[in-house]
């Protein structure tokens, strides 16, 4: 059985560079991986630095090529995660010893990405507008050997249903960060928003094992 990712801090900023802050926000509330997709404004310096920061791991996200995935592993990414199957990103990250949160939707594809050896989970995306909750309830019965990773959509009450039905991760973006929050420097919000998101997933893992 796969071991839980938690939940996948997903750092996707349009006019901020992500401060040091984001990084300390996050952490003190208790999230482990943090994603800083590569559209974000200095994302790769980020990486870089924050990799030298803490302890939790931090990857890249929106990794759509061979030469993304190589840039983003220089930088220090200790995970990479895309929005699609791209053989590219996967022959990279394999000799890299990277794994990859694999970006799918529908079975087909879910399948598909599960059986590369550079893919550690698949993240279903984007599973909120595909049909949340009901969605992954119908796509893990058949595929309950594949470990999911719902991305899109998913808010503390959907982080615990995913967790207890066996579910290895969520990817949560702007309901932890934005650009709103870092432009009013609410580092507390942040915190406090990480922390509930941690909570509830611990919640539905322990409902799982019950």
């Amino acid at each position: 059985m796969s071991t839980d990712v938690g939940v996948v801090a997903i750092i996707r900023l349009r006019r901020h560079s992500p401060p040091l802050e984001v990084l300390e926000a996050l952490t003190a509330g208790g999230i482990a991986r943090l994603e800083v997709t590569l559209p974000t404004p200095d994302a790769r310096a980020t990486i870089t630095e924050w990799r030298d920061r803490t302890e939790a791991q931090v990857g890249a996200g929106t990794v759509r090529s061979a030469d993304q995935a190589v840039q983003a592993i220089s930088a220090g990414a200790q995970f990479l995660v895309t929005p699609t199957i791209d053989s590219g990103v996967l022959g990279a990250a394999a000799p890299a010893g990277r794994p990859v949160y694999c970006g799918a939707s529908t079975p087909t594809e879910i399948e598909l990405a599960h059986r590369h050896p550079a893919v550690a989970a698949v993240k279903v995306f984007p599973a909120g507008p595909l049909g949340g909750v009901d969605y992954i309830k119908a796509i893990a019965e058949p595929l309950d050997d594949v470990p999911l990773l719902p991305t899109g959509g998913v808010g503390a009450a959907e982080a615990t249903t995913y967790a207890a039905m066996g579910c290895v991760g969520v990817g949560v973006g702007g309901h932890l960060v934005n650009d709103d929050l870092v432009a009013d420097q609410a580092w507390a919000e942040i915190r406090d928003r990480a922390a509930a998101m941690v909570r509830a997933w611990d919640d539905g893992v322990e409902r799982r094992h019950r």
